[in-house]
């Protein structure tokens, strides 16, 4: 499931995508999301990750994660925010986030 955010005004410049893909078994998800540059704190993200979540409540899954860069201190600020627990993977580079639904 992708969501997708265009501006009323302007239909035709995407502002932010956000993304799941659900395992063969739908228990869990990866989440993914792209939000504009000129577009970052202004709850667009927070926006879809809502949505997101309630998609994969609504579909019985079970857990949704995400790996996010660490340098992205607002995405993981978020992340924390929305109840996900953040766990350090094996590269340093990377944190991933887990939310049990």
């Amino acid at each position: 499931m992708a969501f997708v955010l265009y501006p009323k005004d302007e239909p035709n410049k995407l502002v932010a995508v956000a993304r799941l893909a659900a395992d063969p078994d739908n228990t869990s998800a990866e989440f993914a999301i792209v939000v504009r540059s000129d577009l970052h704190r202004r709850g667009i993200g927070r926006l879809l990750m809502a949505r997101l979540i309630d998609y994969a409540r609504n579909c019985g899954l079970k857990e949704l994660f995400g790996d996010i860069l660490r340098e992205n201190v607002a995405m993981l600020a978020l992340a924390k925010r929305l109840g996900f627990v953040l766990e350090t993977r094996a590269s340093t580079d990377v944190v991933r986030a887990v939310l049990k639904l």
